[in-house]
């Protein structure tokens, strides 16, 4: 329910937008597509670094990097006490998951919001 509310206010925030701003139906048609494909690719990048597809892509990457420049024993020391920091790891979980949650309904509603402007068109 919580999340059809927040959609709905995205559509309406584009409506207040199309009010506010004296665009022309064929401007907020093409802004509200673009913002709406803007954030779908950035809800589809998010989703594909949180499945961990690409884990082991990046894990080759950092084991070159760590090659080429070598972390100091205290950075080292500094990312183990994050690693173990369970509250903070959580937290960093939880925010991510909002994010992905927030991107796709801001992405959703502005493309519904440009296929109706579309059809009003």
């Amino acid at each position: 329910m919580k999340k059809a509310m927040v959609f709905l206010l995205f559509i309406l925030i584009w409506i207040g937008v199309k009010a506010a701003s004296g665009l022309s139906l064929v401007d907020w048609i093409n802004q509200s597509f673009l913002v709406g494909i803007i954030s779908l690719l950035v809800w589809a990048i998010m989703v594909i670094f949180q499945s961990g597809f690409l884990s082991l892509f990046f894990k080759g990457f950092r084991i070159i990097g760590s090659m080429a420049a070598p972390k100091p024993r205290a950075m080292e020391r500094t990312d183990q006490l994050v690693e173990a920091d369970h509250r903070f790891q959580s937290f960093k979980k939880a925010m991510a998951a909002k994010l992905v949650v927030l991107a796709f309904l801001i992405g959703s509603s502005s493309i519904a919001v440009s296929i109706c402007g579309l059809i009003l068109y």
